[in-house]
């Protein structure tokens, strides 16, 4: 015991010895006030130094004292500050971010040292990344901030913006260390349980509890959604990451040499792990790629943590800059989880007379348990809200953050808080609202859609109109919606109503009663062009095409019975009565009709094995494939029942994916493929989509024209390829305006039965001409190719088709201009 207290009092009395001063402070980026993770700091003159934390804290012990304090980053500008002759200090930095410019490289004899640091690396990713894992789940954290910055002075001086900034001066301003204002307009917080499988690969986030405020913000369940970490996935041992929807190549990719070059620069010791230190470079400074440093332990090739930026040179719209910062840690089994990681999304103004915005987000994990799989069923639904997930109390809050709130946190909360309770901005903000979704809420109604509100055509003349729907303020269970709409030249009432009745959320389980007075057009019906609102408005101005009064009634099911499973059915009943001179032979008695009306029965199965699915209020939305395939296949029956006149059947089957092929870019195609048995007049067989409007749409055949080819037997390939600026990087003029090349190619095989060419006479009974409908060459097909350039301007695109086939047939155009306005990043 003597020995033991005589030890503690020499240690007690060493320590001055060992650390006579320390430094301590936190080093963050001026520009966003977030903190620099990695940075070295270092006394000026000495090797005494030190690296920064996650959170950019630093704590430097030294027997003795220099005269200054330096700290250095890549991408930023060194900062120097002078010490003081005291035991203990705190010296904070802001540091200011630098242009990034491609260094030169010097090459000599034999092979760049980094190489063989990254081959190892590549060769041993499937040690240590996640996905092998046969199961894992994970406590999570998140944070997500938005703010306007940038602003301009023209942007500042409009009379709405300084409303804003007057009622603002009241509260702490939040400035960049250049002076600007940051206006922050978004700040949430989530708390989430995290489960991911293997075979099958499945993956879930159980939000347990939820903070979200925001300028325009009113549904927080939909926001709730993807503010969480599912959708916060950057997994550097996957060959491509899926930032903004852009496909970036990571470091350690498999071809990583086509893409990068490398610098090893030194030898450090992060925590208790000796590993090299790398710079990362792009090859070409247009390409999505990295640069930036990243951390690989020298005994197991495993990344350690990054810190890499997607600089604004590369191919993007809008943004300036995207920074990943992330720190790795290892689970028992070996592969390596997420600690914590940040994103800094910074977007420039569009034009020069408007602000700018900055996203930033931040994602902690820890509790990690790891081969203890949930059942498949688990994971029916990829996204799940807990029940109260929105009432955090703030003792809640204080318990289970993972990192407290910064003064600066409290200080964007006070403000957002402020902002969206301002007039003028819950005016435009409910506008921008209105204009993207078509209906404006209105308690628990929303009114709309406004495209539905005027129309012009030579049927109905001016048809004004006015529609609503209910919204989850109204019921979780119930969901009603309505239109009306009266033309002054006919004189007719055209309206839909529905009713939807939700059985189940968890397995998406509803019903729904419809109905409908409409004029429709044949093979260019509204229930089929929902999704390409610019073309079926434009197609419904001016002149219609083979219009008839359509009525209809409904019932509707689907269920979700397993993730990416749906079930769908439908009976309706269809009331066809033409504007147009048209007639058709009745089977078995060959007399001329000109209306009919179906009893259809209809059962589908659909199947996403990836398919994000969110639950919108009351709706079911997609968000589309991530790798595999979506199907979709369909039985229709028609019969003579409960008014009928034809029988016959119907067989579809589609298929939709989404395929990333590397540097090339990225395809999407769709193959539709169906058949009619029966004989049926031409409006019931599939009328395939031409366009002869000026404007593009991926779900029409772009030289067709309207009407021109009908069939009752068909298979159609159309295939997209986005060459992301792979081929325009490369010419030095153009890569400058970052236009980006696109190709098309569509390809339709179809035919009409001989029964189904009878049935359509050619006259009427008075002996005028009718219009029937073109058919195709069963060995022949329909073929249109097609290229063009997106990004001109940054938002507008044009493509050329020219199509290869069927150039005989009356109004055939070989060639044809598109054009279509996007806002892609």
């Amino acid at each position: 015991m003597k020995h033991t207290y005589l030890f503690l009092l020499f240690f007690l009395f060493s320590i001055p010895s060992f650390a006579q001063y320390m430094v301590k402070g936190k080093v963050t980026d001026s520009s966003t006030g977030d903190p620099i993770p990695f940075a070295s700091v270092l006394l000026k003159g000495t090797t005494v130094g030190i690296s920064t934390d996650f959170e950019g804290n630093y704590s430097l012990g030294t027997k003795s004292l220099t005269d200054s304090i330096m700290v250095s980053y890549l991408g930023y500008i060194s900062a120097t500050k002078p010490l003081l002759n005291q035991a203990e200090q705190t010296v904070n930095f802001q540091l200011k971010p630098s242009d990034f410019e491609m260094e030169t490289f010097v090459f000599t004899a034999g092979e760049n040292p980094a190489f063989e640091i990254i081959r190892q690396a590549v060769n041993r990713k499937k040690d240590f990344d996640k996905r092998e894992l046969r199961a894992y789940q994970t406590k999570n954290y998140t944070k997500i901030e938005i703010d306007i910055d940038h602003v301009s002075e023209e942007f500042s001086k409009r009379k709405s913006v300084q409303k804003v900034t007057s009622v603002l001066d009241s509260i702490k301003q939040l400035t960049n260390d250049e002076g600007e204002k940051i206006l922050p307009v978004f700040f949430s917080e989530t708390v989430s349980k995290y489960y991911f499988r293997n075979n099958p690969e499945l993956r879930k986030e159980v939000v347990e509890k939820s903070k979200v405020t925001g300028v325009g913000i009113t549904d927080g369940s939909t926001t709730s959604q993807i503010t969480g970490s599912a959708f916060q996935e950057y997994n550097f041992y996957k060959n491509w990451l899926s930032i903004v929807g852009k496909e970036f190549v990571s470091p350690i990719a498999d071809g990583w040499k086509q893409f990068y070059d490398y610098d090893l620069v030194d030898s450090v010791l992060v925590g208790s792990d000796s590993c090299y230190l790398l710079k990362v470079y792009p090859l070409r400074e247009q390409d999505l790629a990295f640069s930036g440093t990243i951390w690989i332990n020298k005994e197991t090739y495993s990344l350690k943590q990054v810190d890499l930026t997607i600089p604004k040179e590369a191919n993007l719209n809008f943004i300036e800059r995207i920074k990943i910062q992330q720190e790795l840690t290892a689970t028992t089994a070996g592969p390596l989880i997420p600690a914590k990681t940040r994103v800094q999304i910074k977007i420039g103004q569009i034009t020069p007379k408007t602000a700018g915005l900055l996203a930033k987000f931040y994602m902690s994990a820890d509790s990690i348990q790891i081969d203890e799989p949930q059942p498949t069923s688990f994971f029916n639904q990829q996204v799940v809200l807990s029940p109260g997930y929105d009432e955090g109390t703030d003792e809640f809050w204080e318990d289970n953050r993972q990192d407290i709130l910064t003064q600066e946190d409290i200080a964007v909360l006070k403000m957002v808080d402020t902002l969206k309770r301002i007039p003028i901005v819950r005016f435009y903000t409910e506008g921008l609202k209105f204009f993207g979704t078509g209906y404006l809420p209105i308690g628990k109604v929303d009114i709309g859609p406004w495209p539905g509100f005027f129309n012009y055509n030579d049927i109905e003349g001016v048809r004004l109109g006015m529609g609503f729907r209910t919204n989850i303020k109204f019921s979780k269970k119930w969901a009603f919606s309505g239109y009306a709409g009266y033309g002054f030249k006919d004189g007719q009432l055209k309206y839909t109503g529905k009713v939807t009745r939700i059985l189940d959320r968890y397995h998406w389980t509803s019903v729904s009663l419809y109905t409908q007075r409409e004029i429709d057009q044949v093979g260019l019906e509204i229930a089929s062009l929902q999704g390409n609102s610019v073309f079926l408005a434009a197609s419904r101005f001016g002149t219609l095409r083979r219009p008839y009064f359509s009525r209809k009634h409904r019932i509707e099911f689907e269920r979700e019975f397993f993730k990416g499973f749906l079930m769908y059915s439908d009976l309706s009943f269809m009331k066809f009565d033409p504007l147009y001179n048209f007639y058709y032979l009745e089977k078995g008695t060959g007399e001329y009709r000109s209306n009919f009306e179906t009893t259809e029965a209809r059962v589908g199965l659909r199947y996403g094995r990836d398919e994000v699915i969110l639950i919108n209020d009351n709706e079911r939305a997609s968000l589309g494939p991530l790798r595999w395939p979506i199907f979709d296949l369909s039985y229709a029956k028609g019969m003579n029942w409960l008014g009928g006149d034809i029988s016959y059947s119907k067989l579809n089957f589609y298929v939709y994916q989404k395929l990333n092929v590397g540097m090339f870019g990225v395809s999407r195609y769709e193959f539709d493929a169906g058949k009619v048995f029966g004989e049926v007049p031409y409006p019931v067989m599939k009328n395939h989509l031409g366009n002869e409007t000026l404007f593009y749409t991926s779900a029409a055949f772009n030289t067709m024209n309207f009407n021109e080819f009908a069939s009752d037997q068909y298979a159609s390939l159309r295939y997209r390829h986005y060459f992301e600026g792979f081929l325009l990087n490369k010419i030095p003029v153009l890569k400058k305006l970052k236009w980006r090349a696109v190709a098309n190619a569509n390809i339709l095989y179809g035919s009409v039965s001989n029964k189904n060419i009878a049935n359509a006479p050619t006259v009427d009974p008075s002996g005028n001409p009718l219009e029937t409908f073109g058919r195709l060459d069963p060995t022949k097909p329909y073929v249109e190719l097609g290229y063009g350039i997106e990004n001109i301007f940054k938002f507008f695109r044009v493509d050329f088709f020219h199509r290869m086939t069927y150039l005989d047939n009356p109004g055939a155009k070989p060639f044809g201009v598109k054009i279509s306005g996007q806002i892609i990043l």
